[in-house]
């Protein structure tokens, strides 16, 4: 039980992690911003993601999605660990 109880503790820190983050930033960049571009600039045309790839690396929503989920777990757990440090202080 204690087991289960430290590795699921593990999960907001591996998502929050700075190798996750350098991931979703950049599905992010590469499916929403440069899609975006190569819509609007002719020369890049043969460069845009095709739909097989938009396919296997994920689609916008679940990017941004993961995204935020992942920051929202970094801060939550900075901010248990900084009031569980200072619940042992005191």
């Amino acid at each position: 039980m204690k087991r289960e109880k430290r590795s699921l503790e593990q999960i907001p820190a591996l998502l929050s992690s700075k190798v996750s983050l350098f991931i979703y930033l950049f599905l992010f960049f590469y499916l929403v911003v440069f899609a975006v571009l190569t819509m609007w600039i002719p020369l890049l045309k043969n460069l845009q993601p095709s739909a097989r790839v938009q396919l296997i690396l994920g689609n916008y929503t679940n990017v941004l999605s993961t995204l935020g989920a992942s920051l929202a777990a970094g801060s939550g757990t900075l901010i248990h660990h900084s009031l569980s440090t200072l619940h042992k202080k005191t």
